[in-house]
């Protein structure tokens, strides 16, 4: 299993982030386990937006972006703290930028976006997929309802792995 290290996320040297890689292992397998109900979800690159977390955001880049989602290529994108997900298939929010969750809900534009969060709580304000440490290592907990909210299906598979899942 992953053990959590005890520095902050600015203190992480990218090749020695275990949360970032382990979180960008969790985001892939979420991409392959999942089904966005909307036709045009299908079509062009599977964006994976990330807010925040450089290391994350690296992880992704190095080891991902030459993968594929099905026949759809893996585009990893840098989002600026006032990002619009209106192109994004999943929206990483790390918790120094949790202010942007209420804000990427309100746009209009979000449509299908399977947005994965970090921070204690964050299902109930809207995320689909949250990080949470369990046991020394990181788990993820889902919220069906917001899935549904969104035309995304989360599989039998995501949900039978996660350390909660909340309908």
């Amino acid at each position: 299993m992953f053990l959590f290290g005890s520095a902050t996320q600015d203190q992480r040297e990218p090749d020695k982030d275990t949360i970032a890689i382990i979180e960008a292992s969790y985001i892939y397998n979420i991409a392959k386990l999942v089904q966005w109900t909307d036709p045009k979800m299908r079509e062009g690159p599977f964006v994976i937006g990330v807010m925040g977390s450089g290391n994350l955001y690296q992880e992704l880049l190095n080891k991902y972006a030459t993968r594929t989602i099905g026949k759809q290529p893996i585009e990893v994108r840098k989002l600026p703290r006032a990002a619009v997900a209106e192109e994004c298939h999943i929206l990483f929010i790390q918790k120094e930028d949790r202010a942007m969750l209420a804000e990427s809900i309100k746009s209009a534009n979000l449509g299908s976006t399977l947005i994965v969060t970090e921070w204690p709580g964050a299902l109930e304000e809207g995320a689909v997929v949250n990080f949470i440490p369990a046991n020394k290592t990181l788990k993820y907990e889902i919220r069906l309802s917001n899935a549904a909210a969104h035309r995304i299906e989360i599989g039998l598979t995501l949900r039978q792995l996660a350390e909660r899942v909340v309908e």
